[in-house]
C-alpha cells in the first residue's frame, strides 16, 4: 500500500479505514497541529470560496484553477502522521468547509458518509468488553450481532458497553436471532435446513 496521504484516503475509500486512522495515531496529543505545515498560514487560504459539501469537486477545481495550488501544495509537503489526523479530526467533528490533508470540502464528501457509515471494530470491541462509548448505529448493530452469536460474552458487561439493561439486551439478542433466521429461511432453497 502507499505511503501517501492518497494512499491512506483511497484505502478509505475502500472502506479500510485502519491505515489513516493507525499513521494519525502517530501525530499524538493536543499540539498536533503545530507540526502541520499550515500552522503559521493565513486560514484564509485554505477555504476556498465555491467550495463545499454539496458542490461538484470537478467545477470547483475548474472555476478556482491555480488558485487551489498554494494551499493544496502546503498540504502535500505536510508529515504524513500530521495530514492523517488533520483528515480524521475533520471527519469526526464532521467538518464541511476548508481543505483538508489536500483534499476540498467536496472532495471529502463521500468520506464523511462513509465515516460516519463505518463499523469501528475497537469501539465494538470495547463496547462488548464493558466500556461506554457513543457508537454508531452500525457499530451498535455489530455489538448486538456479536453478542447473540457468541455465548461466552457477559451479557452484564456488555449491557453496560452499550448503556442497556441485561434483559433490554438479551431482547435485543432474541430479535437479532429471530431476524438473522428468517433472512436464511428467505434465502435457502425449499426443502433446505439450516446446519446447527
Amino acid at each position: 500500500m502507499s505511503t501517501t496521504i492518497y494512499g491512506l484516503i483511497e484505502a478509505a475509500h475502500k472502506g479500510d479505514w485502519s491505515p489513516l486512522i493507525k499513521q494519525s495515531k502517530k501525530a499524538s496529543g493536543k499540539d498536533w497541529a503545530k507540526n502541520a505545515r499550515c500552522a503559521n498560514q493565513n486560514p484564509d487560504i485554505f477555504l476556498p470560496l465555491g467550495d463545499g459539501p454539496r458542490k461538484d469537486p470537478e467545477v470547483v477545481k475548474s472555476r478556482l484553477g491555480s488558485s487551489l495550488n498554494r494551499p493544496r501544495n502546503f498540504c502535500a509537503a505536510c508529515p504524513l502522521a500530521v495530514a492523517a489526523r488533520c483528515l480524521v479530526e475533520s471527519l469526526k467533528d464532521d467538518d464541511e468547509f476548508g481543505i483538508r490533508a489536500g483534499l476540498l470540502a467536496s472532495e471529502r464528501s463521500a468520506l464523511r458518509s462513509a465515516w460516519q457509515k463505518r463499523v469501528g471494530e475497537e469501539a465494538v470491541e470495547a463496547a462488548l468488553q464493558g466500556a461506554t462509548a457513543v457508537l454508531s448505529k452500525d457499530e451498535r448493530e455489530a455489538a448486538i450481532a456479536r453478542f447473540a452469536a457468541d455465548p461466552s460474552l457477559d451479557p452484564v458487561a456488555v449491557a453496560r458497553g452499550l448503556g442497556v439493561t441485561r434483559e433490554y439486551l438479551l431482547k435485543l439478542a432474541r430479535r437479532h436471532r429471530a431476524k438473522e433466521a428468517s433472512m436464511w429461511a428467505e434465502s435457502s432453497p425449499p426443502g433446505c435446513t439450516k446446519a446447527a
